[in-house]
């Protein structure tokens, strides 16, 4: 059972891979592309990362260096929020602040790279691409996780982003440009992530509360 289960999980983490891998290497010359760069939005990003690790979540971006990731799936993150403010990462579950859990750990760290990635689009008007044959746009570049290759859709919103290295690779859909957050509305928050004991009484409290609810 265990080889199948793990033959399973590679085909699945592969498919996107040879989309990704072999789109840049498949396309025509580079040209100049315009990617879509908002100050704040928010898209759905389904990520297959590690051994077979994967998770489906919403990113939102408020602001440069301020992301949000309110994961749907696994069941053992389902409802975790976390919260990246430059090189803080804090963590959230239905409004109560506490440590990143361990199960959440390998998904931040993808998410960081994500997050970089993503951030050097900021003031980009042109970036070197390559058309592919489904209309989508490919570039590649260098982040502190290895070289990247990442997609956009034709109006320039992302579409996906693959990390070989990692390894990491994310589909993106669901692109949606929303209003940046009120600065009195962080600083509100604030407390709550930096507070110690709550945090250390709610470490777990996404995994107990989604097993006593599971029926």
């Amino acid at each position: 059972m265990k080889p199948i289960a793990f033959l399973k999980n590679a085909l699945f983490a592969l498919v996107p891979a040879g989309l990704l891998l072999s789109g840049c290497a498949a396309g025509g010359s580079e040209t100049e592309f315009t990617p879509k760069v908002d100050p704040a939005y928010t898209m759905q990003a389904e990520m297959t990362y590690a051994d077979g690790g994967s998770a489906v979540l919403m990113l939102s971006r408020s602001g440069p260096e301020k992301w949000e990731a309110a994961f749907s799936d696994p069941a053992s993150l389902a409802g975790v929020v976390l919260s990246f403010d430059g090189n803080a990462v804090a963590a959230s579950y239905k409004g109560l602040a506490f440590t990143v859990p361990k199960s959440a750990l390998p998904a931040k760290n993808m998410l960081c790279l994500t997050t970089e990635i993503l951030g050097t689009l900021d003031g980009v008007e042109e970036l070197p691409c390559t058309r592919q044959e489904d209309g989508t746009w490919c570039s590649e570049g260098d982040c502190s996780g290895g070289k990247y290759e990442i997609t956009f859709a034709e109006d320039g919103t992302p579409a996906g982003l693959s990390l070989p290295s990692q390894p990491l690779h994310i589909v993106f859909t669901g692109y949606t440009v929303c209003g940046s957050l009120p600065e009195e509305s962080a600083e509100t928050t604030e407390p709550a992530v930096s507070t110690g004991t709550e945090t250390s009484l709610t470490a777990n409290l996404p995994e107990t509360t989604n097993e006593g609810t599971s029926n």
